[in-house]
């Protein structure tokens, strides 16, 4: 683990509008190890009205 859960919700609360989400991967490359999720989780927020 790069960092404990807790920095992403400190980054998380410091970054108006943002959102945390956990993904079920593995590593520091989610895009390899869970494709999908996090092609979706890339679509949820591009769909999202601002």
């Amino acid at each position: 683990m790069i960092a404990p859960p807790e920095v992403g919700t400190y980054v998380h609360q410091a970054i108006p509008g943002s959102r945390r989400i956990t993904l079920d991967a593995t590593g520091h490359c989610p895009q390899l190890s869970a494709p999908e999720a996090t092609i979706e989780a890339i679509a949820a927020f591009a769909r999202a009205p601002r």
